[in-house]
């Protein structure tokens, strides 16, 4: 591999762990979260909202619990906390992998090739 396609992996890679720096302060942050989605039902075609907490279970379900008007707002929050948690996460660990990719690709081009002929 010649040096500047050593440099382009390697330009690649500062990119990229930039880009892991951004996630991970994202997922290191302070805001607290529900680990749940907010959903909204309505009963009536034009009847106002109500909203549930969708909770996932271990086993693959999830339960539904009321969320009570006046706190729609902070549980919103919270839910959009943990969705924008679970979104740099899942983005973190393919940046991860590919940066990983990158270095074992360097880690092979700068491999000298050993001869293993016979040479009498």
């Amino acid at each position: 591999m010649t040096k500047l396609q050593l440099a382009a992996l390697r330009q690649k890679i500062r990119l990229l762990t930039g880009r892991r720096f951004t996630l991970e302060r994202t997922a290191m942050g302070f805001v607290p979260m529900l680990q749940a989605s907010l959903l909204e039902r309505r009963f009536r075609k034009n009847g106002s909202p109500a909203y549930y907490l969708s909770i996932p279970n271990p086993a693959g379900t999830s339960r539904h619990r009321y969320v009570r008007k006046a706190d729609v707002d902070m549980v919103r929050r919270q839910t959009d906390a943990w969705k924008e948690f679970s979104r740099a996460m899942s983005e973190w660990v393919r940046v991860t992998g590919e940066v990983e990719r990158l270095l074992r690709r360097i880690g092979e081009g700068r491999c000298v090739k050993i001869d293993l002929g016979g040479g009498r």
